[in-house]
């Protein structure tokens, strides 16, 4: 009996720390995808459940009621734009200085691309005490004021490393070694 009640205390506190986690995060998450055009809701489910608990993105795209995520629903892009907001919403909760990116714009076409870059931008100026690192493959087409860019390609076999910056609306590019 003394096992299944600590049981049981263990759980309530685990529902509340993830309510918790959820109701923190959901307005970041709201306002991140508010700058796509889109809007949606983190919410748990199943909370009764240990085994069958977990998290669930609804999103919608342009004036579009908000649906749950899925790989029917929504298209490449949009899928790739909730996760990245949810993923920087909940980096919110991350004690680091660094936080990184890695490759979420393989499968994004141009407009999208931008989009979500724009997104990233947007947060990052609003998280001054943080550095960004985002990997990508891809150009980087569009900069935005205080935000520097450090650049990692691989040309003709040789990794160039170049700093670029937007001053007074113009990009300038650093050295390379």
């Amino acid at each position: 009996a003394r096992a299944l009640k600590e049981v049981e205390e263990r759980k309530r506190v685990w529902r509340g720390v993830l309510q918790d986690l959820v109701d923190h995060i959901n307005p970041i998450y709201q306002d991140i995808l508010s700058q796509v055009d889109a809007s949606g809701v983190v919410r748990l489910v199943n909370m009764d459940d240990v085994e069958e608990a977990g998290l669930e993105l609804s999103v919608g795209f342009r004036g579009a009621p908000a649906v749950v995520l899925d790989a029917y629903t929504q298209s490449g892009g949009e899928r790739s734009a909730s996760v990245i907001a949810f993923l920087l919403s909940l980096q919110q909760r991350v004690v680091s200085p660094f936080r990184a990116i890695d490759e979420f714009d393989v499968h994004m076409d141009p407009r999208n691309r931008e989009a979500i870059f724009r997104m990233i931008f947007s947060h990052v100026k609003r998280s001054p005490d943080v550095q960004y690192i985002v990997i990508t493959p891809s150009q980087i087409t569009i900069l935005d004021e205080d935000v520097n860019l450090i650049f990692v390609q691989n040309v003709y076999g040789r990794s160039e490393v170049r700093e670029v910056s937007l001053v007074e609306g113009k990009a300038e590019s650093g050295g390379s070694s």
